[in-house]
């Protein structure tokens, strides 16, 4: 599980009050909290690191280049969170492989010990900015000039998942809506229940915010495996003779020879091969460095401009996604009461399943494939003083505990005082 500590940093002053500052990055974590608290903060920070992780994971770039000031900055700069840095910044994030840090204005690259660099399970990240309905009401917008850093990311990753529908329609979790991708006008038709079809850009802006959103998460989450036999098809030449390089090397020229054979037969047979358990344990290692094999979704405001049963379907459809494979991660911003509360549904429907009720009998209630352990997720509340909470779960569910359940308590509470106004009357 990553750690992430974050001090003095934008509008996060003291940050977690718990656990030395550090918080849980857990399968499923959500961080609600009003506006301008520092909720983005945290999921820039996480996405900005596990990015560098893996950067560094694939040499992209090596330690010694990576481990200054300026290239965090400039890092941060993809986030737009530059400016947020202070004096007495701190940051500090323990991840799978690589302990990073900036204290004082120093940036420090460190190799975790705890870690193997060969269990590292290397990661699709996604980041879903709040403003990511912008790709869907300009026309054009790959033609548009100087698109922030993570629009850009997101617009290229959109028109991959559109064209792999080619002109077949794909079902938006909300309101029986679906979008077909029109090959030869390069655009996105809305298709609506009554069949009539619109251009995307003219649609509601539920459907402009939810499109690119769930598109993409259904993608990326179906095209990671970490399935041996599928990613070593899947190895380009270059690829291919780098791991033939490092196989030769085996001492045990007997092994490398076996494993060779095995890695040409499945390549040029194409047929599904058994690989023993002995073979994966020195093949995966070789491959894992040029495939992700997990997938992990970091999502803004997932209920911006929905109805609150669409919220609910949304949340459902970013569930399933996660589900697909036990190494995705899922992080969610939210100032929505509805995404907690349908949190805690699916929470509730694990624990029945786990209790041995009925499957089917929980499918007509919750889907199956969107529930959740509540033992995965993780919680945490951002406020005004600059301060981060985590909320406690109760029986291991959710806890409902927080300022958005409060606010709507209290609004109660001013409705009965009116009421009595009136019997007073």
């Amino acid at each position: 599980m990553v750690k992430l500590k974050i001090k003095n940093f934008g509008p996060i002053n003291e940050g977690f009050t718990e656990n030395d500052g550090f918080m849980d990055i857990s399968q499923l974590t959500l961080i609600c909290g009003n506006q301008a608290t520092g909720k983005s903060t945290i999921a820039k920070i996480f996405s900005t690191l596990c990015w560098l992780e893996k950067a560094l994971f694939r040499n992209d770039y090596n330690e010694e280049t990576v481990a200054n000031k300026d290239f965090f900055v400039n890092f941060l700069k993809n986030q737009r969170i530059h400016e947020y840095i202070k004096k007495d910044t701190e940051i500090i994030y323990i991840g799978k492989v690589y302990i990073f840090s900036f204290i004082k204005n120093n940036f420090k690259v460190d190799k975790n010990t705890e870690k193997s660099i060969s269990s590292y399970i290397r990661p699709k990240i996604m980041y879903f900015p709040a403003e990511r309905n912008l790709l869907t009401i300009i026309e054009d917008a790959e033609k548009t000039k100087n698109l922030p850093t993570m629009l850009s990311i997101l617009l290229d990753r959109y028109r991959i998942a559109r064209k792999q529908m080619a002109n077949d329609s794909y079902a938006l979790p909300v309101s029986n809506i679906k979008i077909r991708y029109d090959i030869n006008s390069n655009t996105t038709k809305v298709i609506s229940s009554n069949k009539s079809e619109v251009d995307i850009s003219n649609s509601s802006s539920g459907i402009q915010s939810v499109t690119p959103m769930t598109l993409v998460s259904d993608y990326l989450s179906q095209s990671v495996t970490e399935d041996l036999f599928d990613n070593i098809q899947k190895l380009s030449a270059l690829e291919r003779e780098k791991i033939r390089q490092d196989i030769d090397l085996f001492e045990n020229k007997a092994l490398a020879e076996k494993l060779l054979k095995k890695m040409n037969m499945i390549f040029l047979t194409k047929t599904k091969q058994e690989i023993s358990d002995e073979d994966k344990s020195y093949l995966r290692p070789l491959v894992q460095y040029y495939f992700n094999q997990c997938f992990v979704n970091i999502v803004e405001e997932p209920e911006q401009n929905l109805y609150p049963s669409s919220q609910m379907n949304v949340l459902y459809q970013l569930l399933k996604c996660m589900n697909r494979n036990p190494n995705n991660q899922l992080l969610i911003t939210t100032h929505s009461p509805y995404i907690i509360t349908f949190l805690t549904l699916c929470a509730k429907a694990y624990t029945l399943k786990q209790k041995g009720v009925d499957s089917s009998k929980i499918n007509a209630i919750i889907p199956l494939d969107s529930i959740v352990s509540g033992e995965s997720i993780k919680i945490y509340e951002t406020s005004e003083d600059g301060k981060i909470a985590l909320l406690k779960p109760y029986d291991n569910l959710p806890s409902d505990d927080n300022l958005l359940n409060k606010f709507m308590f209290e609004q109660n509470e001013v409705f009965a005082k009116l009421l009595e106004l009136e019997a007073g009357l």
